[in-house]
């Protein structure tokens, strides 16, 4: 049985905040035990299994991604929850906070850096704007430079221009700890010279006034939903934001 998530971090939560703003992201050290990574590593393998490698340069074509873990990997359910990087990503985005994707990732030897992007890209908003979109990695693995570490460009998330590679950053962290990133700064995977594989589970959220990256309305099957916490159930979607998300003029807790 895995331990709980650990609370603990080297940078105190206000530290934390200030640099999520001014940098655009912050690493938190141990914040998930390492019986549970492992339990969680465990877990992951099964579908890595059986999942085909990317399509092209932007998915990678030695990176594996698994999609919708919510509802094939309960071990998931903490990462999404956990109250120190839920205060970080309601200090950038404010009260109103959904999932949009969780998925985990697997770069493997021999991968290429991806190209450098922004998440809040689907999203037709002129920058500089408001934070719509905050993003976390969790290391199940280490993150190296050498194995395919994210990279990331401090400050860019106010600027519309791809900046250079020479500005970039690496987030080298131990397994447990994890990236949390304004979803407007440019970053991207590394790439992986190591012999080993580079595995990490990026939770992402946005403003719930905006549609989810993932349906996770038709994605989470009933059994599994009836089994989530009421919390868990509102970050998915199944809560209000003003008059957003009634069913039938109620909450959507309600109608389930």
């Amino acid at each position: 049985m895995a331990e709980p998530a650990q609370q603990r971090s080297e940078v105190a939560p206000a530290a934390a905040a200030l640099q999520l703003r001014s940098d655009g992201y912050v690493i938190l050290r141990d914040l998930f035990s390492r019986d549970a990574v492992r339990d969680l590593n465990e877990a992951l393998q099964p579908w890595f299994d059986v999942t085909p490698r990317g399509r092209g340069d932007f998915e990678g074509t030695a990176t594996q991604r698994v999609y919708n873990l919510l509802a094939k990997i309960p071990a998931v359910h903490p990462l999404v929850t956990n109250p120190v990087v839920l205060e970080l990503v309601r200090e950038r985005l404010g009260p109103g906070v959904q999932l949009s994707i969780a998925q985990a990732v697997r770069i493997l030897p021999g991968e290429s850096e991806q190209a450098l992007h922004t998440d809040d890209l689907p999203f037709p908003i002129p920058k500089p704007h408001q934070p719509v979109v905050v993003n976390a990695m969790w290391a199940v693995t280490e993150f190296t430079r050498a194995n395919g570490a994210t990279r990331l460009v401090p400050g860019s998330q106010a600027s519309p221009e791809v900046p250079a590679e020479s500005g970039c950053v690496f987030a080298e962290m131990e397994p447990g700890s994890v990236l949390v990133w304004d979803g407007s700064v440019f970053h991207g995977g590394g790439a992986n010279s190591s012999g080993g594989d580079r595995v990490g589970v990026t939770v992402n959220y946005n403003a719930s006034w905006l549609r989810q990256q993932e349906n996770q309305y038709l994605s989470i099957p009933r059994a599994v939903l009836d089994g989530m916490s009421d919390e868990l159930k509102r970050l998915i979607g199944y809560e209000l934001f003003g008059v957003l998300g009634v069913v039938d003029g109620r909450h959507p807790l309600k109608s389930l």
